[in-house]
């Protein structure tokens, strides 16, 4: 009778950590977010006004984006916009954060590109040991070679990894989506499928 309930303690604590701590990383998450906009922007308005409103600096932030969204979206607009583009690329130190974030937020959001929309196995970091990996550029021209770009990334953290250029036959494309092979690594493994599946060539 103790042992079962010993078990079903264990059992119930292991679930609701499971369950809880992603919630409250998230959350954490969202609020390290919300609250460093609005002390950024809010401080500006506040100094305007003269009053506090909270959340109002997360709202003029939206507002922002969807403001630089609807500008873009026409001729006008477009033109001012492509001119402030060229202010950040050409500006020292500037260009060096800015075209790398804005190049891969584009591949992200172009939906005909494959960019990090393919998982595969490579054989890294030794022979016959395989790690997940993410397709980030295909058809690269390497000393005469076509070879793919492949991001493996490290675990628990995805942010950081290695970048290997291999051949086509060099990696094998997996048969489950991106999101899947993304929570594995997040998770060490832990919630990988039972069966993971290779591709077959069309």
């Amino acid at each position: 009778m103790k042992k079962n309930m010993k078990k079903n303690i264990k059992r119930s604590l292991l679930t609701g950590f499971i369950v809880f701590i992603p919630m409250l990383i998230t959350l954490w998450i969202f609020l390290k977010v919300f609250n460093t906009l609005d002390s950024i922007l809010g401080k500006m308005i506040t100094e305007l006004i003269g009053f506090k409103i909270p959340g109002l600096g997360f709202i003029l932030f939206i507002l922002l984006i969807l403001g630089v969204g609807l500008l873009t979206n026409n001729v006008f607009g477009k033109r001012i916009m492509i001119r402030i583009e060229k202010t950040f690329e050409n500006a020292p130190i500037i260009k060096s954060i800015y075209i790398p974030i804005r190049d891969i937020l584009r591949n992200l959001s172009n939906k005909k590109s494959t960019n990090f929309k393919k998982a595969v196995f490579v054989e890294f970091p030794k022979e016959k040991s395989f790690s997940i990996g993410f397709i980030t550029k295909e058809n690269i021209m390497v000393n005469g070679e076509m070879r793919t770009a492949i991001f493996v990334p490290t675990t628990p953290n995805p942010t950081s990894g290695f970048l290997v250029y291999l051949k086509r036959e060099e990696y094998m494309e997996l048969d489950i989506p991106v999101d899947i092979a993304l929570k594995s690594i997040i998770s060490l493994g832990s919630v990988s499928p039972d069966i993971i599946e290779i591709k077959k060539e069309d």
